[in-house]
């Protein structure tokens, strides 16, 4: 299959040509694409995720690889069931906000090839709760691998999200952080972080993740952020998503500034991941999130810590074939190592061609 080798068919041919459309109308023409299923189901026989090795448990939900698709691609759940085919773990679908919102001022999204990187200000573009509520309910079979990632600036809206989409997803994903969204760093202040948290906990059903801003090495910020962390999981969270898109400044972005996303973010995530298991000590499960686009990436932020990864802008510059790639790869190097499970992963991973 094409997805089988690292140079693949979309590198080479699919690519170049989607990279001619801007960033929105490659991504609208990927979604028209993904939203024929009956194309996408001949891929899940063939995507690596069907490994019992790969099995893990995030919060106490069951996954068949801890490869898992961040929020922010499909927005407002149109192909779930695609993206899954191709080998994800689960997908977090969103960020569904109470109303529809048209996002903020084109052109909101960079791309960054040299560095295998995006900047974007979108600011939560979507059609809203009703809509996304109305699809999830078409993925009930598939339900046990959707987290759906919710947000607002006022409390009531976050829960009505809560309350209206938990009952159609394996998890909740809360983005406190978004750095292209204002308003959302009211909840950067402890009080009203655990304010919101507690009342989400005495109503979840399902595990309530916190997607984290990241923070720099120095001081300061590091310790206000890990706070944030620290009062996340004191007010009974689940777990913590490490981190959201690093904030930028950039005149190609309309609204002057957005968040960076994609390959130089690993080693710093790599190094927040430790920072917040050294802090919650396996109180709460950890997703990792940016840069990641191998499978020895995978292997590093699990022995760092992490139960579980998302990835996005791997997913752009690589193509459909990627995680089944992961996957494949990720067993290759555990049975180098004689490991059976993805949480006995310790250590750097084997130097393996």
């Amino acid at each position: 299959m094409f997805w089988s080798n690292k140079t693949s068919i979309y590198s080479l041919v699919a690519r170049p040509l989607i990279f001619k459309l801007p960033p929105e109308g490659a991504h609208k023409a990927s979604e028209i694409a993904l939203s024929l299923p009956g194309v996408w189901n001949v891929f899940r026989p063939f995507n690596g995720a069907h490994n019992s090795k790969l099995s893990t448990d995030l919060a106490g939900i069951s996954l068949p690889t801890p490869v898992g698709l961040a929020a922010g691609f499909d927005k407002d759940f149109k192909v779930v069931g695609s993206v899954l085919n191709l080998g994800f773990g689960f997908v977090t679908g969103g960020t569904i906000t109470l109303s529809s919102r048209p996002g903020n001022p084109k052109p909101r999204v960079v791309r960054l090839p040299d560095q295998s990187a995006l900047m974007n200000s979108l600011g939560f573009p979507g059609q809203g709760l009703e809509a996304a509520v109305r699809r999830l309910g078409k993925y009930r079979k598939q339900r046990d691998r959707i987290l759906v990632s919710i947000a607002g600036t006022i409390e009531d809206e976050i829960v009505e999200c809560l309350h209206r989409t938990q009952p159609l997803a394996a998890g909740i994903e809360l983005n406190i952080s978004s750095p292209n969204t204002t308003g959302l760093r009211i909840f950067h202040e402890p009080a009203r972080l655990r304010g919101l948290i507690e009342g989400l906990v005495a109503d979840r059903l399902v595990p309530l993740f916190v997607k984290l801003p990241p923070w720099p090495r120095d001081t300061d910020n590091r310790r206000e952020m890990l706070k944030l962390a620290e009062t996340a999981v004191d007010a009974g969270v689940d777990g913590l998503v490490v981190a959201n898109t690093h904030p930028v400044e950039s005149r190609r972005l309309q609204a002057g500034r957005g968040g960076l996303s994609g390959a130089p973010l690993f080693e710093h995530t790599e190094l927040m991941i430790a920072d917040v298991q050294a802090l919650v000590q396996g109180q709460a499960a950890i997703i990792a999130c940016g840069g990641v686009s191998t499978a020895e990436h995978v292997w590093q932020l699990l022995a760092s810590g992490a139960s579980a990864v998302q990835l996005y802008t791997s997913f752009i510059y690589e193509g459909p074939g990627l995680p089944s790639r992961i996957n494949r790869r990720l067993v290759k190097l555990m049975d180098m190592e004689g490991i059976d499970t993805v949480a006995d992963i310790t250590g750097p991973p084997p130097d393996v061609k």
